[in-house]
């Protein structure tokens, strides 16, 4: 650039995200192509867990969530050589409804039809392992943006309960 050497690392960094994205991006390909989904049970855990997280310590929401990503059935699927891609795009439609509703309500109808979108696609698709790959990175960015929108709301409720501390001492 013009000797910004934050211009050339940000750009560094962007290059190197998009290539560990293509990277994972064939990484789901050839293994749900080879009919191998340790890594996409994985990439599904990943999911769960972070879902999880954010439905709070209520039973019930905990228990929503796990209803929606069920990882120990489509681990009995995978077992029993049964995982195909109707059951992965039921599996995505449950998960977009589930991070739709732990998100901001102003995301979840886009967040609604992005999820019945995928779905469709990989009812739909010869490449259930592009659909699966998108799907995943799609699932990050969003889960990601609820993650920091949660963080940012914890920080301003932090910073305003010590300004009023501050103010009656």
């Amino acid at each position: 650039g013009d000797g910004d050497g934050a211009d050339d690392a940000v750009s560094g960094a962007e290059r190197l995200e998009c290539a560990f994205r293509a990277a994972m991006a064939d990484l789901i390909r050839e293994s749900v192509e080879k009919g191998e989904y340790d890594h996409v049970l994985r990439l599904w855990d990943e999911v769960r867990d972070r879902l999880m997280r954010l439905s709070g310590s209520s039973p019930r929401e905990r228990e929503r969530t796990a209803q929606c990503i069920d990882c120990d059935y489509a681990r009995e699927l995978v077992k029993d050589r049964a995982m195909d891609s109707s059951i992965l795009a039921d599996m995505m439609q449950l998960a977009s409804r589930r991070i739709g509703e732990l998100g901001a309500a102003a995301y979840e109808r886009e967040t609604l039809e992005w999820g019945l979108l995928s779905a469709q696609l990989m009812r739909e698709s010869e490449s259930a392992g592009s659909v699966l790959a998108q799907f995943f990175q799609d699932a990050d960015v969003l889960l990601t943006r609820i993650e920091a929108g949660i963080a940012a709301s914890l920080l301003c409720q932090a910073l305003t309960s010590g300004a009023s501390k501050e103010m009656a001492s």
